[in-house]
């Protein structure tokens, strides 16, 4: 697989990506993790931009409500992460490309959330936060929390949040699986499973530990079609290790011969009848790489050099495959066609 870029724009230090879609309409969002801008992208109109917001920014998530072309977004998160003021706003989709945009609630210290909607057409809210407090940007000292409660679309509001037991430090990456009944999420204290209650063996939300080490992100993907999700992974915080772990995490697959330092974007998925993972590192060369298992090995495939990716997605439309980045060090955002 070879990647073309085929669009790029610029956007200081862009951060957040996310595709809305429905049946009659498919824009790709980014945003900025300053006070920059939010543009949308019309897939359906050759990519055309539009102007979501202009200058709030501070945005880590942007997630689409369920069976809406409607969004919820963090805002303010900043400066770095000591982001008190952090709040959640709602996007409500007016038509060509434009939302109006309004605040739904404040939520300190929100990094990482996600809407899902269960068997039932409950839409469940989780969210996970940084930390607690900070005195300053490096104070650890008050670990982040996991919330958990509902999101009602008729009051546009969130409902019968509560905090699970569970308090982790330095939470960073958070990931949803692909059969949309549980959710990872992990920090300094290693890798958690999130089972969704009307998937669980009690009935409600249920956390178990799977792994130990300390993790920035992790993404699942059966890549080198054996029948076992294996586990991708950034370790450390914004780390500088790149691995492929077995479904148990007992057995390392694959190490990134080098050191590749702020490791933050990552994706995996199906492209083109070919699975294959996605990897950015903000520092060092910077590099957005892509990965298949080809005749019993893992392939390195350099999309772009010295972009330093902070979020990417992909995904197919029309018979073509695409590759979004927010290429943050570069302050672009970057669209590439994946051949």
């Amino acid at each position: 697989m070879d990647f073309i870029k085929i669009l790029e724009d610029k956007l200081e230090s862009c951060y957040a990506v996310a595709r809305l879609y429905d049946q009659n309409h498919d824009y790709l969002l980014v945003a900025s993790e300053v006070e920059q801008a939010c543009f949308a992208y019309d897939v359906n109109e050759n990519f055309e931009k539009s102007l979501v917001w202009s200058d709030v920014g501070g945005t880590m998530s942007i997630i689409q409500i369920p069976g809406t072309m409607d969004f919820l977004a963090t805002q303010r998160f900043y400066p770095g992460f000591n982001a008190k003021e952090c709040r959640i706003v709602h996007g409500h989709f007016i038509g060509d490309g434009q939302w109006q945009v309004e605040e739904l609630v404040e939520f300190p210290y929100l990094h990482r959330f996600d809407l899902i909607q269960d068997r039932t057409g409950r839409i469940l809210f989780v969210g996970c936060t940084i930390a607690n407090s900070k005195e300053f940007v490096e104070d650890w000292s008050d670990d982040g929390k996991i919330f958990v409660g509902t999101f009602d679309i008729a009051s546009n509001s969130l409902m019968d949040i509560r905090t699970l037991p569970l308090r982790l430090k330095k939470n960073h990456g958070y990931y949803r699986s692909l059969e949309g009944a549980y959710s990872l999420i992990t920090g300094v204290e290693g890798i958690f499973r999130l089972d969704f209650p009307d998937s669980s063996s009690t009935g409600d939300w249920l956390l178990t530990q799977l792994f130990e080490e300390e993790t920035s992100d992790i993404v699942q993907l059966d890549l080198n079609r054996d029948g076992r999700l294996e586990n991708v992974l950034i370790q450390g915080f914004h780390g500088d290790r790149f691995r492929i772990l077995s479904e148990n995490f007992e057995a390392e697959l694959f190490s990134y011969g080098e050191s590749t330092p702020f490791g933050h974007a990552i994706w995996a998925g199906r492209l083109l009848n070919q699975d294959l993972l996605i990897f950015g590192y903000r520092d060092g060369r910077k590099d957005l790489l892509a990965f298949t298992f080809e005749n019993g090995d893992y392939r390195e495939i350099l999309v772009e050099a010295g972009v330093a990716s902070s979020n990417c997605l992909a995904f197919e439309k029309g018979g073509k495959a695409y590759l979004f980045s927010a290429n943050n060090g570069s302050h672009e955002v970057g669209l590439y066609q994946c051949l």
